[in-house]
């Protein structure tokens, strides 16, 4: 399926998310492998950038909110 993918794609993921293991990240990312796809892991667990949890993690959602303004102002037209 990532083969046949068009749009760009942005991934955001909290390296000590249980719920998505590294390994699994990097078999996203290898699926996604000369397609127009970018893949940031954080420093953080999962839902790191909802601030109604405990595991919000300013510094991290700070910086994946920016990458995500940025994507979308590259990808948008």
């Amino acid at each position: 399926m990532a083969g046949q993918l068009k749009a760009p794609v942005l991934g955001l993921y909290g390296g000590e998310d249980p719920s998505i293991p590294l390994d699994q990240v990097e078999k996203v990312k290898a699926a996604f492998k000369g397609k127009k796809a970018e893949f940031f892991i954080y420093p953080a667990g999962h839902g790191f950038s909802c601030w109604d949890r405990g595991s919000y993690d300013a510094p991290s959602a700070a910086l994946a909110h920016g990458r995500s303004l940025e994507f979308l102002a590259r990808n948008l037209y």
